[in-house]
């Protein structure tokens, strides 16, 4: 697969740790279309630390990081076509289902586009059932899919989607599956720290872990 088809791509990624330089192979490394990618860190805090240089909440020593061919290593979050659905969900508890999608979908859009956008959304998840449930009444796997839908709901459409997956919290199987389910054009990237949670995932076709990068 070259650079302009991938729907993620990632280049000599690599970041400082505890002293000590990490990062993902060399690659290239490119997640297509339809296609689930699995990254195994050390432990949960590097996990998130990746996750978070994906996302652009924190900064990368070396690398570059591109979406459909354009490079976003540079973009603030806002504007990076990755959408995130983090460990347990991370919905805010005090709201409901649908204020939690609404937050997501209200960036520069009116209010009727709001509630238009969080309907279509919640009716493509079949989840318009607990619209107005709060996420402690929700199984496992609701909340996930709750979350993918609040990640979809944003402004800017989303090609990637990033799930993190941390010991602790329930498994990420979920939000594949919805992942997949709602647009099998997207391109789902799992970051967990620890792989035997992922196993049975359907045998993606890859899996890259993060090791040490040697100094240049």
């Amino acid at each position: 697969m070259n650079g302009t088809d991938a729907s993620l791509r990632i280049d000599g990624l690599s970041w400082e740790a505890g002293g000590r330089r990490r990062g993902v192979p060399p690659g290239p490394l490119s997640v297509g279309s339809g296609q689930t990618a699995v990254i195994v860190a050390g432990d949960t805090a590097e996990a998130e630390v990746l996750a978070d240089i994906l996302l652009g909440l924190d900064w990368r020593f070396r690398g570059k990081i591109s979406v459909n061919g354009q490079e976003i290593t540079m973009r603030p979050p806002e504007e990076r076509e990755i959408g995130l659905v983090p460990a347990g969900g991370g919905l805010l508890p005090q709201l409901t289902v649908e204020r939690n999608l609404v937050l997501a979908a209200r960036e520069h859009r009116g209010s009727s586009q709001v509630h238009g956008r969080v309907g279509f959304m919640a009716a493509r998840m079949r989840i318009e059932g607990f619209l107005h449930a709060r996420p402690h009444e929700l199984a496992h796997d609701e909340r996930l899919t709750v979350a993918l839908a609040r990640a979809l709901c944003r402004h800017r459409p989303v090609k990637v989607v990033l799930v993190e997956d941390h010991t602790g919290a329930g498994p990420c199987h979920a939000a594949v599956s919805a992942a997949m389910g709602a647009d099998p054009s997207l391109a789902v990237v799992v970051v967990t720290d620890d792989r035997t949670r992922v196993a049975s995932l359907a045998s993606p076709a890859l899996l890259w872990e993060v090791g040490d990068v040697a100094e240049p």
